[in-house]
């Protein structure tokens, strides 16, 4: 418990220190990054400032809760989701360095959610780091063959963007690929093992990504496999978070849990 708190609190001083920054130099931090408005980076400055005394509130816990938990990696992955899609379209940050940076601090602060879950899920399930580690893969292990090799292809098709670099279909492919990175990693993390909940971490960025590939209507080879791909993908989370409100919520490779 004292490395999560550890954990939070390192969170607690990252917001404070892009509080500060952001509040203090509202315009210098709106030009660094391109076009942001100065008044987004104000309130943005005092959002994290408050997050901050709440993270810090919470680590003084004697027992940290697990609501907490949640509450912050949701905020950090909202932090992570919504810079990459400030990239993706070009919206505010626009300049060479803003955008290393964005996406060097969209990392840092990902990275922060990812351990949280993880560090609590490991205590949750009462499982030591190497323990904790083999349930996630033993819940891997035991997906069925077909969803094995369906993965295998979905990701290797998402992979087949990087052979059309540069390029603006690629580009946003794959942006929305890797956003999903954190989330799986974290949530697998929390609950030591695969949830069907698990399918929210393709529903929110994909489903934006499966709408503009539509609606650009820019059809090449490419993107008349990529977009079936996603959409099938799609029905298959969207059928997976329904079954999980219904009452799955088992871990795969372990008892069904039905609450």
């Amino acid at each position: 418990m004292d490395t999560l708190k550890f954990v939070m609190r390192l969170n607690a001083s990252s917001c404070v220190i892009f509080g500060l920054l952001f509040l203090s130099f509202p315009h210098e931090a709106a030009s660094f990054l391109g076009q942001a408005p100065s008044v987004v980076m104000s309130t943005l400055g005092v959002a994290l400032l408050v997050n901050a005394t709440h993270l810090i509130l919470a680590s003084n816990r004697t027992d940290i809760r697990g609501g907490d938990v949640i509450w912050f990696s949701l905020g950090d992955f909202g932090w992570w989701l919504a810079s990459l899609a400030l990239i993706a379209t070009n919206l505010w940050i626009t300049s060479a360095w803003g955008i290393f940076a964005a996406i060097l601090v969209a990392c840092i602060v990902a990275g922060l959610g990812v351990a949280q879950l993880w560090i609590f899920g490991r205590t949750l399930h009462g499982n030591n780091r190497k323990d904790h580690f083999k349930a996630c893969i033993s819940s891997w292990v035991a997906l069925p063959t077909w969803v094995k090799i369906w993965l295998v292809l979905l990701n290797g098709v998402f992979l087949v963007a990087f052979a059309f670099l540069p390029g603006r279909i690629a580009e946003v492919t794959l942006i929305s690929y890797i956003a999903t990175g954190p989330l799986l990693v974290g949530q697998i993390g929390y609950d030591g093992g695969l949830r069907r909940i698990l399918a929210l971490a393709h529903i929110v960025p994909w489903t934006p990504l499966l709408a503009w590939l539509l609606l650009i209507s820019e059809f090449t080879p490419y993107t008349l496999v990529l977009i079936p791909i996603v959409a099938i993908s799609l029905v298959f989370d969207f059928n997976d978070v329904r079954l999980f409100l219904m009452g799955d919520r088992s871990v795969i490779g372990k008892p069904l849990q039905r609450h």
